[in-house]
């Protein structure tokens, strides 16, 4: 499956549906973009087992893979990179904080740190192939936590990941609903909430 230049495919491979175990891809141009890599606890009497999503997809075509980006620290959208990046091999784009958070926790996980972090400011852009990123910043229990703005030639979509409304949160800025207005002249033409 490679995506074409008119049209964006939203493919999840965890987390829609379920709480955990966020990765989802999106694909244009015949490039994807990966948004979030987390883990799922799953409790089973005295044993807690950790779930992975499956990269299989991803991984055999890691070739038109251009960047994994991170949209906070929790585990459910960061955990399973340091043992699924090895498969991956592609840049990772995140905060300051989500990028302290995994350099942390990933040498006790026994996987891998990945070998290129870059570092994005809430509000910041990038253009990765026919993928234009904006971090736009969200209220959530985590510092730095950020909506993508993700746009391409066939359409644009508002990727919140997890958030709220909070007018005085204890972490992080307030919730802006004016940051959201500029997003694409007529509004994205999808908006994915894992």
């Amino acid at each position: 499956m490679t995506p074409g230049d008119r049209e964006l495919l939203f493919l999840p491979l965890g987390g829609c549906g379920e709480i955990g175990m966020n990765l989802n891809l999106f694909g244009h141009g015949g490039k994807w973009l990966m948004v979030d890599c987390g883990i799922c606890f799953e409790r089973r009497g005295a044993d807690t087992r950790i779930e992975l999503p499956d990269p299989s997809f991803i991984a055999a075509r890691r070739e038109d893979l251009l960047g994994i980006v991170l949209t906070h620290a929790h585990e459910d959208h960061i955990g399973a990179l340091p043992l699924l990046w090895p498969q991956l091999r592609a840049p990772v784009y995140t905060t300051p904080f989500t990028a302290a958070v995994l350099r942390r926790k990933a040498p006790g996980r026994g996987g891998a740190l990945p070998e290129h972090i870059e570092i994005c400011a809430p509000g910041d852009a990038l253009q990765l192939g026919p993928f234009r990123l904006r971090w736009l910043p969200i209220t959530h229990s985590t510092p730095d936590t950020c909506a993508l703005h993700i746009e391409t030639a066939a359409g644009s979509v508002l990727h919140t990941a997890d958030w709220k409304m909070d007018s005085a949160p204890l972490v992080g800025s307030a919730f802006d609903p004016a940051i959201y207005r500029g997003v694409g002249e007529s509004g994205p033409d999808a908006v994915v909430c894992d």
